[in-house]
């Protein structure tokens, strides 16, 4: 009798064992390092990974934070594909999940239960420019939060619409032509270069790490001008 429960338990751990090491091949890792454009380490930059699949999504994004010489890890992860992005907007370098900033290109993983754990580089850079200033009533010279929206000329179906608090900091793609507007509710829409045309406003164009500071006064809608 005591053969057979000391030949039970040992099946009944075997199986326990065999179990949790099955689970832990449901999950994976991405982890890595990420670096600027002169390939130093960036610390306290943000990654981003976005399951690589077509269709809305439910569940939060998973974002993590490098240490102080520039590397990640991001566990728990499901077994499938996942596009990955690095981020440090107080450095210039803007959130590359959206395609105004990245156009799109971005690097790619795979985690599956023979390969759980991918290592990957993240390259940031070079920093963006930066437009910033303030945005206020014209009226009352009260600050107003508002919306900008930036469109590449070369390229008009490349934008990206963002709300800006009135104190605003706004990250330009270096070296490339954007037209931008400002709205907000109650005010007619302010244009950069004065016209509602976007062929016939004059681009923005910052090289890198280049400051541009605007202040934007906005007409309440019941005045028939915009401010240049």
């Amino acid at each position: 009798m005591r053969n057979q429960s000391a030949a039970l338990a040992s099946l009944c751990l075997a199986l326990v064992l065999t179990s949790s090491h099955s689970v832990g091949q449901t999950t994976g890792s991405i982890r890595g390092t990420v670096i600027n454009d002169n390939g130093d380490p960036v610390a306290a930059a943000q990654v981003r990974v976005d399951p690589l699949m077509v269709g809305p999504r439910s569940d939060a994004v998973r974002l993590t934070e490098t240490d102080t010489v520039g590397r990640f890890i991001m566990s728990n992860l499901d077994l499938t594909s996942y596009k990955v992005f690095a981020m440090k907007e107080s450095a210039g370098y803007p959130n590359t999940a959206f395609g105004f900033y990245s156009h799109n290109i971005f690097p790619t993983v795979t985690l599956t239960a023979s390969v759980p754990t991918a290592n990957i580089t993240l390259k940031v850079g070079p920093p963006s420019g930066v437009m910033l200033g303030s945005v206020t009533d014209a009226a009352t010279g009260a600050l107003v939060s508002a919306g900008f929206l930036l469109r590449g000329t070369s390229d008009p179906n490349n934008w990206i619409s963002m709300s800006q608090k009135a104190n605003y900091r706004v990250l330009v793609p270096p070296s490339v032509e954007v037209t931008f507007e400002v709205s907000a509710p109650g005010y007619q829409t302010w244009y950069y270069g004065g016209s509602s045309d976007p062929l016939k406003r004059a681009p923005i164009r910052l090289k890198s790490g280049e400051e541009m500071r605007l202040n934007i006064q906005l007409e309440p809608k019941d005045k028939s001008s915009n401010g240049p």
